[in-house]
């Protein structure tokens, strides 16, 4: 899972040699694959919104279900969209970690979490972000030719995939399911390739939903997830779970996400 345009970071798997930047739109001369996410951005909310708005702050609550009922990741986050620095919180332990300035952190130092925290820092914003996050220099688009069904409705499929220089996991891509009605995002399957949790090559794509759409300071924001296999090009049988919770925007500077002393 890629994070590009985090400078000294990169991956949503997470180390980033490059740094990528938003692009802005009147800079550019887009292809059909990019016009119709810059729509679906656009459906969502719009840049100005989703850059504009302050810190994000959220509860993402990961159910693998695959692993077994133990196997949840449950942390409080506050992000900030524009440099993607992040402090986070995690339930019911006295422990916090997050990235800011391409450093990551934890706290204590040596305390035990689940996934690695380097790779966790960002991705539940990357999810949650979608497709917002998808507004980099680093990122290339196709439109492929082929509609796919997702619960008896037909979307345009678009795949994004990373210039080398985007960071330490440019081999990751994505293809968005977009809706041709409302433009908005469905869903993405995806591949994780950063060697903080593939260390085995990446595995089989996943497809994870956008779930119960909301209105969150004019940006549309799913307040769920659900993860699901792939199997032969097609969305298979679901896995995991996601609950997204007290999804809310913070005026910028409220949660002090610089790397601790």
């Amino acid at each position: 899972m890629n994070l590009p345009f985090i400078c000294g970071v990169a991956g949503l798997g997470l180390a980033l040699a490059g740094c990528g930047k938003p692009v802005e739109s009147s800079a550019v001369v887009v292809d059909e694959g990019r016009q119709l996410v810059m729509d679906s951005i656009a459906a969502h909310g719009g840049t100005e919104k989703w850059y504009g708005s302050g810190q994000l702050h959220f509860r993402w609550t990961y159910h693998m279900s695959d692993k077994g009922p133990e196997a949840v990741v449950d942390t409080l986050q506050t992000v900030d969209p524009k440099t993607l620095a992040v402090v986070h919180e995690v339930a019911g332990k006295d422990i916090r970690f997050g990235i800011s300035g391409g450093e990551d952190w934890i706290r204590p130092e040596g305390a035990e979490f689940m996934p690695p925290p380097r790779f966790w820092a960002l991705t539940p914003f990357y999810f949650l972000g979608i497709p917002f996050v998808f507004n980099d220099e680093n990122a290339n688009f196709e439109l492929l030719p082929d509609q796919m069904e997702f619960e008896g409705k037909d979307y345009t499929q678009v795949k994004v995939t990373y210039d080398k220089a985007a960071g330490d996991s440019p081999d990751d891509y994505y293809v968005l399911l977009l809706d041709p009605e409302t433009k908005l995002t469905r869903g993405a399957y995806y591949t994780v390739t950063s060697k903080l949790v593939a260390k085995d090559g990446p595995g089989p794509p996943k497809f994870i939903t956008l779930d119960d759409l909301a209105d969150v300071g004019g940006v549309k924001l799913a307040n769920g997830h659900r993860t699901f296999e792939m199997a032969d090009g097609k969305i298979g049988e679901q896995m995991r779970f996601t609950e997204v919770s007290g999804v809310k925007w913070l005026p910028d500077g409220t949660v002090d996400l610089s790397v601790p002393e």
